[in-house]
C-alpha cells in the first residue's frame, strides 16, 4: 500500500472517529475553557458542540453519517495526493 493512500485511510478514519466520538469531548473543552479564561463567547462552543453531538447522535443515520464523513475524506485526500504526484 503506498504512503499516500495509507495517509487517505489514517485521515478517513480520524474523522469518521471524531464526528462519532469527539464532538461532546470538545464542547467539554470549551467548557473548562470558558470558565479558565472566564470568557462568555467560549460557553457559546460548549453549547453548539453539546447541542450538536446531542441532536447528532439522535439521528437514526448517525453511524453512516460518520461512515461516509470519513470516506469523503479518504477519496479528497487521495485525489489531492494523485493530482499533487501528477505535477
Amino acid at each position: 500500500m503506498s504512503r499516500g493512500v495509507t495517509r487517505a485511510i489514517l485521515w478517513g478514519a480520524a474523522v469518521a472517529a471524531y464526528l462519532y466520538f469527539g464532538l461532546e469531548a470538545t464542547g467539554w473543552m470549551f467548557y473548562e475553557a470558558s470558565f479558565a479564561l472566564n470568557t462568555e463567547w467560549l460557553y457559546w462552543g460548549y453549547t453548539v458542540f453539546r447541542g450538536g453531538d446531542y441532536l447528532f447522535s439522535l439521528w437514526p443515520y448517525h453511524l453512516p453519517a460518520c461512515i461516509t464523513a470519513g470516506l469523503l475524506v479518504a477519496l479528497l485526500v487521495t485525489w489531492r495526493s494523485a493530482r499533487k504526484e501528477r505535477r
